[in-house]
């Protein structure tokens, strides 16, 4: 009789722990769904340096960002055997349709690691592309710290990263085009 008391005291306790483990999980999952993380589509940066880069377009020509300091930059780094980069490809356009006339904002798409034959013949077989392509052929952009594709930065009109986000993501969504729309205006 005393062994069956025990049992069910035992049992009692671990069930009282089972709540509070519970109980305490929930509180958590309370405070982090709390956090300014979840009010932004992008994780905000704090770096010290500006950005820079002088790179190839698609036409031959180099483009230097520090030629479109003034503006906010959104800059995706991307590649064309990446599905979700290539996926996310019409939402990036129509984010820069929706601000193309808009001096204070710039879309830039930058091509890592793969020749500009390669990406000219992907480009080709897409729906037109309305913002500038870079290609990073060499991958010199590594002062960037990307680690994994698609990763995209936007930019403060001075040229330094302010945001970052992995992954792809639905960049003509109501939730992005408001937060650019905060950003820059």
């Amino acid at each position: 009789m005393i062994l069956i008391g025990l049992i069910k005291q035992t049992w009692a306790t671990i069930n009282n722990m089972k709540a509070l483990i519970f109980l305490s999980f929930v509180i958590f999952l309370t405070f982090l769904s709390c956090s300014d993380q979840q009010n932004s589509p992008m994780n905000k940066v704090v770096i010290e340096n500006y950005a820079s880069f002088n790179l190839q377009t698609l036409n031959d020509s180099y483009l230097n960002l520090d030629e479109l300091r003034g503006s906010y930059i959104l800059i995706n780094f991307w590649a064309t055997w990446c599905k979700p980069c290539v996926k996310e490809i019409p939402s990036l356009n129509n984010l820069n349709n929706k601000f193309k006339n808009d001096d204070n904002f710039k879309l830039i798409a930058i091509n890592i690691g793969q020749n500009k034959d390669v990406v000219n013949k992907f480009v080709k077989n897409m729906p037109p592309i309305d913002f500038i392509i870079l290609l990073d052929e060499s991958m010199e952009l590594t002062d960037w710290n990307v680690k994994a594709i698609p990763t995209t930065f936007l930019l403060n009109d001075k040229g330094k990263i302010i945001y970052k986000v992995e992954g792809e993501r639905k960049w003509d969504s109501p939730e992005f085009i408001s937060f650019i729309n905060s950003i820059i205006n």
